[in-house]
């Protein structure tokens, strides 16, 4: 099995070699004088970057993964949108009146991606049905789906995960309620007294300015450019409001025998009582860098602290999985919260 630093040190050189390889070609494409020779250009910066930079992922990141190489299809689609950007006006014409051969290659890999695709949404829905049947929730549902295993998902299963509920936070979660896993479970809210909906009304405003001002500025030297960072903005403020939303119909719950957490789309946990160390409130917690870099944070400033009795993997913001000794929340009744996990505890000690 691959180690954590050799794939942090592939996934590094990948990167660097990527951005060297894109710069050389840029620089080429926009110093070479036009001619025969642009055209030869052109086509080399569109085989680096549609042909080589997915293969390179394959051989660096995907096989010591263990995975198959039908992820390298993942990155043909991104690798193109960064050709279309490198090449100049003149030059996109390969990616529209490609010669034969080329058109040809280009059919073959886009067949094999739809292909991967359609095989991928067929598993995912087929395991959605199972899973909400198994859970009770379709929130839940989803965030189990990607992984047949229900294991460790991919850094990509995760950003699937995120933009699936955050669709569905936003869209189809208004007539829910808040609901309740097992019988005789205490919830506690953290959205009421946390100041959640102001931030977010704050940061929406901001946003808007900001967005409005970026977008003339960038359309100055490209219309794509600009619209792609008005979509990066807008993508923001539907998680900032999907987070709001998932936060008023997801208690925390301190069940049977664990602690589940779902603190909006920030933090997804099901903690042991037997995992637990410590759990304690105040009115204001400041973890230092090396406590934050090691613990789940609430994104808000935190009152109450869980201390675990080892690393243990949980769900962090865009459901990226993360190892951590401790877990910081923002509750709106943290006393309750806290002599209620240390009964808990008690009784299972």
């Amino acid at each position: 099995m691959t180690s954590r630093n050799s794939l942090q040190r592939a996934a590094l050189l990948f990167v660097v070699f990527a951005v060297l390889i894109l710069s050389v070609d840029s620089y080429a494409v926009r110093t070479t004088p036009l001619g025969t020779n642009q055209e030869i250009v052109n086509a080399a910066l569109l085989f680096d970057v549609v042909i080589v930079i997915p293969l390179m992922y394959g051989l660096l990141i995907v096989r010591k993964k263990g995975q198959s190489m039908l992820k390298v299809l993942q990155a043909v689609i991104p690798c193109a949108v960064l050709a279309w950007i490198a090449l100049p006006d003149s030059g996109r014409d390969l990616l529209t009146e490609a010669p034969p051969a080329l058109k040809a290659a280009m059919t073959v890999l886009e067949g094999l991606f739809v292909m991967v695709e359609v095989r991928l949404a067929y598993g995912f829905i087929r395991r959605f049905r199972g899973n909400v049947k198994l859970y009770g929730s379709a929130a839940e549902a989803i965030r189990m789906s990607p992984s047949r295993r229900q294991a460790k998902p991919s850094a990509l299963s995760a950003l699937m995960v995120n933009d699936l509920l955050m669709v569905y936070y936003l869209f189809f979660s208004w007539k829910m309620k808040p609901t309740i896993t097992e019988p005789g479970t205490a919830t506690f809210s953290y959205h009421r007294k946390t100041g959640q909906t102001v931030l977010a009304a704050v940061f929406t405003h901001v946003i808007l300015i900001e967005a409005f001002g970026m977008h003339l500025l960038v359309r100055q030297w490209s219309d794509v450019a600009a619209w792609i960072l008005s979509a990066a903005d807008l993508w923001l403020l539907s998680l900032l409001w999907a987070d709001c939303r998932a936060s008023a119909i997801q208690p925390l719950e301190v069940c049977g025998n664990r602690l589940r957490i779902r603190y909006g789309m920030r933090i997804q946990a099901d903690v042991p009582y037997s995992r637990i160390t410590s759990v304690d409130t105040a009115l204001e917690f400041h973890p230092n860098k090396q406590e934050s870099r090691a613990a789940a944070l609430s994104g808000v400033t935190p009152n109450v602290r869980i201390i675990l009795t080892e690393p243990m993997t949980v769900q962090t913001l865009l459901f990226l999985p993360r190892k951590v000794t401790a877990i910081y929340l923002a509750l709106d009744d943290p006393s309750a919260f806290v002599q209620a996990v240390r009964q808990k505890c008690q009784d299972g000690a």
